[in-house]
């Protein structure tokens, strides 16, 4: 796992003030900003802190924050591939994030797929099985290997958004997400 210094990379704030009513959730892009907190099992080892996520057409920015609030990882993905940007001033280059973060953070985030999976969708290049609950709201979601479980959900600018997932492959690595706050365009 990386170790995080005692620097701390500048996080921008997640502006809610220009939030305006969101596009039709079949549009294809999903843009979104979201901001919430992160915890990571990954073969007996923990990590839990915060995340921001802007996701653009174009591009992804990241950032992942200790538990006390302090920018310890940014992680960039457009055309170019992705990159990764510690506090300490280490920078790393790879030509996804699932690698990047493999490499460098000793875990998987499975950017790819969870773009679309905190939207409450699956990605649209591969198939997926999807369970609904007896709201017909989507219960879980299995895509390339991962399970993503949807533990809670909430009214974000007229669109019902998960608020709490877990995304599980194997019992090797769980990701969950408690995303507190939503910026749709």
């Amino acid at each position: 796992m990386l170790l995080w210094g005692c620097a701390a990379l500048p996080v921008p704030p997640l502006e809610l003030e220009s939030a305006a009513r969101p596009q039709s959730s079949s549009g294809a892009e999903g843009l979104f900003r979201l901001s919430g907190r992160i915890a990571v099992s990954h073969n007996g080892e923990s990590f839990s802190g915060s995340l921001r996520w802007s996701h653009a057409a174009e591009e992804d920015e990241i950032f992942i924050l200790s538990p006390l609030g302090q920018g310890v990882a940014r992680i960039v993905n457009n055309s170019a591939g992705a990159s990764l940007e510690t506090a300490d001033g280490q920078s790393y280059r790879a030509a996804d994030v699932e690698s990047l973060t493999e490499e460098v953070l000793g875990w998987r985030l499975p950017a790819r797929g969870l773009q679309y999976w905190v939207m409450g969708r699956s990605a649209p290049d591969s198939v997926a099985e999807s369970e609904l609950d007896d709201k017909r709201q989507l219960r879980a979601l299995r895509q390339d290997g991962w399970r993503v479980d949807y533990l809670g959900y909430r009214m974000v600018q007229g669109t019902l958004l998960p608020a709490k997932l877990e995304v599980a492959l194997d019992e090797r690595l769980r990701v969950r997400l408690v995303i507190d706050d939503w910026v749709l365009p």
